[in-house]
Order: C-alpha cells, then sequence, then structure tokens
C-alpha cells in the first residue's frame, strides 16, 4: 500500500480531508465492530453494516463542535478550521460559532 504524506498547502496550514485506503479500513473496521456489538448474530446483513455507517456519521457530526470549540482554545483560526472540515473559513464559523455555546471566538479570524 502506497501512502501519500498530508501535504500542507502552505507553510503551517492543516491539509483538506483525505480519503484513502487507511481512512476506509478505519471505518469498515469501526462499522463491523459496531454491528458486531449491537446486534451479534450479525452475519453480513447490508441493512445492519448500513445503520452501523450512518451511527458512526451521525456520532461523528455530533463530535465536530467540540473538537471545533478546542481548536479554537487552541488559537487554530476559522480558516484552520474550515480547510480541516472542506468549508471556507465564513461557512465555519457560521456553522459552529455559536453551536451550544461551543467554539466561542466572532471573528473569522
Amino acid at each position: 500500500m502506497t501512502r501519500q504524506p498530508l501535504r500542507l498547502t502552505q507553510p503551517g496550514e492543516p491539509p483538506a480531508p483525505l480519503l484513502d485506503e487507511l481512512s476506509a479500513s478505519v471505518v469498515t473496521e469501526a462499522a463491523d465492530a459496531l454491528a458486531a456489538l449491537r446486534t451479534p448474530y450479525w452475519l453480513g446483513d447490508s441493512a445492519i453494516s448500513l445503520h452501523a455507517l450512518a451511527s458512526l456519521i451521525a456520532q461523528a457530526q455530533q463530535m465536530i463542535p467540540r473538537a471545533v470549540s478546542q481548536a479554537r482554545d487552541q488559537g487554530h483560526t476559522w480558516s484552520d478550521i474550515g480547510r480541516l472540515l472542506n468549508l471556507s473559513p465564513a461557512a465555519a464559523a457560521r456553522r459552529y460559532r455559536n453551536l451550544n455555546g461551543q467554539a466561542g471566538g466572532n471573528n473569522i479570524a
């Protein structure tokens, strides 16, 4: 397996989201493990796999605001956060700035 390094768009800037074999492997293993935990008699039913993937997506979406808040607390800009989430800086700020009182900071920087 050839692994490409994360590439910074400019020195000191975080990379955009990456779809690759490593990500696919981790998600596949997580979905299989979750399906097995929730349905011990699971025998490869595609509906169970679909439910597990949807559950993982929903869980990740719920976790993002806290991760954004922590990134802001560590001094990351909305540009950094937007790039990591594949959003513009303004879209990232609009989406996460005041979500449940998290991800503070009203400026776009």
